[in-house]
């Protein structure tokens, strides 16, 4: 080929890349130049938002001071909640009438906060004024004011630019409830130098695999007791993310908990739940060959710091939380174990505007803003973490990262999907938690674990709005 036309092949293709980029920025954000909308003369009402969010102060100063220095009319006050009790906060300041404008909340936990009227959906338009300096004769410095209006994305918009997780939870019931500024699924954490001294150089990809090996990995003493165990599955009370694991495994075996329209129940009358569930539990059943777990052992991820346990299951957010906690143990991550199909499970924060905010006009467009391609990106860059951007995901898989475990989350991200479709996620989880408990201390059959978690969970799905 003539190495002119080559040329010219190859930049008209980078310019298509670079045009749909900004199609997809601008179709998220509404746009965003200082030259759109009309000047005004009249400064708009300064608005004071807070905003109560799950990331470090650190990582979200940066976009917070991008936005109000073209949008000085706005301040923004961040407060990072504990991760444990940010919830509890959340409800506690909405008593005393304090709470914030800009929060954020699990993922599974969108629906019941919308339908307990805690979340103001984003509106048809948002209105915003950016401010630019000008110089007038090329002399006198004067502030320019423009006033843009911005439609809301549409739903088609957000299927194209968050991964599917993302949108099912950000977008429900024809409204924007939020955005997420990360995503996170679960993974396999494991112990590299108790896999090698067992003899495993890697680790298992599907539960096959998982079950032959786990015995190799168990400790036990001269009386029979656990010292260490292979893996952290089984009982629910230390291990905080049964729900989570329980549905990533039974979807892995082609069982989803309801049906197409998440009002039924269908795991119950799957004819693979009782095999599935029976490998769930058999790690906590002391009759079977696989038992290697049970109540006596801390916290998962706890043990999992303490080399107590060989493997946990958790998110990117607890592995860098093990990780900081271990002396010099080599914790990696491995994609979650498969059964005959993929299935993986989202866990992570969406920010979303409270039904009390002060302005939910400008607390939704400084949240659109947030979530653009460009803020995502740099703020992958700066946490390490996965983007909930499709361009932004393809981007960590085609590179070379030396961060562990990125390309792991990035690959997971493409189809994980949270793990409950209904009101209340706590009653859900109690459903779920129940029924592991039950069978692996066999204080019920099988069969009366899974109609009493059925009925129970049934409740938990509660109605749609």
């Amino acid at each position: 080929m003539d190495p002119f036309k080559k040329k010219i092949i190859i930049l008209g293709g980078m310019l298509v890349v670079t045009v749909v980029g900004i199609i997809v920025f601008r179709l998220v954000t509404g746009g965003g130049a200082a030259a759109d909308g009309d000047i005004v003369k009249t400064p708009p009402k300064h608005a004071n938002l807070a905003w109560w969010g799950d990331l470090p102060a650190t990582q979200t100063q940066p976009m917070i001071a991008a936005y109000t220095a073209t949008h000085p009319y706005v301040t923004i006050t961040y407060t990072q909640l504990d991760a444990k009790t940010g919830e509890q906060q959340l409800i506690e300041a909405w008593a005393r009438d304090v709470g914030p404008d800009i929060y954020a909340l699990r993922n599974e936990e969108v629906r019941h906060f919308s339908s307990s009227g805690l979340i103001t959906p984003m509106p048809e338009k948002t209105v915003g004024y950016t401010y630019t300096k000008k110089k007038s004769l090329g002399i006198k410095e004067e502030i320019e004011i423009r006033k843009s209006e911005r439609l809301a994305p549409s739903s088609e918009t957000l299927q194209n630019t968050f991964v599917a997780g993302a949108f099912k939870d950000l977008y429900q019931d024809g409204q924007i409830l939020g955005f997420p500024l990360q995503f996170d699924s679960l993974a396999m954490l494991y112990n590299q130098q108790l896999l090698d001294e067992a003899g495993i150089l890697t680790p298992m990809a599907n539960w096959d695999s998982f079950v032959q090996v786990i015995p190799k990995l168990t400790l036990v003493d001269d009386k029979g007791e656990l010292v260490r165990a292979g893996v952290a599955l089984g009982r629910s009370a230390n291990v905080p993310r049964t729900p989570e694991i329980f549905t990533a495994l039974f979807r892995s075996y082609g069982i989803e908990l309801t049906d197409a329209t998440n009002s039924q129940v269908t795991f119950t009358t799957n004819k693979n739940a009782t095999s599935a569930l029976a490998l769930l539990t058999s790690f906590a059943t002391p009759t079977k060959k696989t038992y290697t777990w049970n109540d006596t052992f801390p916290d998962s991820l706890d043990a999992l710091a303490q080399g107590k346990v060989a493997i946990a299951f958790g998110t990117a957010a607890d592995y860098a939380d093990v990780t900081s906690r271990t002396t010099g143990a080599d914790i990696r991550v491995a994609a979650f174990p498969q059964g005959f199909q993929k299935s993986f499970v989202a866990d992570y924060k969406v920010q979303t505007v409270a039904k009390k905010a002060k302005d939910a006009n400008v607390a939704w467009d400084f949240l659109r803003f947030a979530a653009d391609p460009a803020q995502a990106k740099a703020l992958a860059t700066a946490s390490g973490r996965t983007p909930a951007i499709r361009t932004l995901v393809d981007e960590l898989l085609a590179g070379e990262s030396n961060t562990a475990g990125v390309k792991i989350f990035a690959q997971q991200a493409a189809t994980a999907l949270g793990w409950f479709p209904g009101i209340d996620p706590e009653q859900g989880r109690k459903a779920l938690n129940g029924l592991v408990d039950d069978v692996a201390t066999a204080k019920s059959t099988v069969a009366e674990a899974l109609e009493r978690a059925g009925l129970l969970f049934t409740l938990a799905l509660g109605q749609k709005n």
